[in-house]
């Protein structure tokens, strides 16, 4: 099933049973629609489940290549990403996972204040510095696997929605190499895993 909208492009994962949706540019649109789409789209439903009483839980999002690009610019449609952060705070608490090594927290927290991406000091989750010099993917992915657990536990055991550029920034950690192991980097991906409990999962499209 694929349907147009707003010159986009909805194609309905074939493997899976549940709502999973690969983003495609229709004619005339670019990557950075994408984002825009995602955006747009994500924060009409987060307002949704706000205003039907769901106000218990927290937002998830990565940085880079997810609210700034690989310059930590906010252009190509990464200012729909911000403003939607932006919107979002007012709603629920956010929390920055990002695998930056902790050795740049001080640069980081700069680099976001500058870019009026704000965020309190103890919500910006950064990996151990010797993990991140000596790890490899699956160090990574059972950093951002850990990392949003404690954010759940921390928020009534409930996690709105989880944003990044990279499947394992918004997956279940068992699907990265079962169910969803088929989805490219390079894909725009917007789920519902009931494995994830109601959790809005959009991968944006990465490098």
């Amino acid at each position: 099933m694929s349907t147009q909208l707003e010159r986009m492009e909805f194609v309905q994962k074939k493997n899976v049973n549940f709502p999973c949706f690969l983003v495609h540019p229709g004619k005339g649109s670019g990557i950075h629609q994408l984002r825009r789409v995602v955006a747009d789209h994500a924060l009409l439903w987060i307002k949704y489940q706000y205003s039907s009483g769901r106000t218990q839980g927290c937002v998830i999002f990565d940085i880079d290549d997810t609210l700034v690009n690989h310059q930590e610019q906010i252009r190509q449609g990464f200012e729909f990403m911000t403003e939607m952060y932006a919107d979002v705070h007012e709603l629920y608490p956010v929390h920055l996972i990002t695998a930056r090594p902790d050795y740049t927290r001080a640069k980081t927290k700069e680099m976001l204040k500058k870019r009026n991406i704000h965020i309190p000091p103890d919500r910006l989750h950064m990996m151990d510095g010797d993990e991140y010099d000596n790890g490899d993917s699956e160090v990574v992915e059972k950093f951002k696997w850990d990392k949003m657990k404690k954010c759940m536990k921390e928020h009534e055991n409930t996690v709105i929605a989880r944003f990044g550029d990279r499947l394992w920034d918004v997956a279940h950690l068992h699907s990265l190499n079962t169910y969803m192991k088929d989805i490219e980097e390079t894909d725009c991906c917007i789920f519902f895993d009931p494995y994830l409990n109601g959790t809005l999962s959009a991968k944006l499209p990465g490098r």
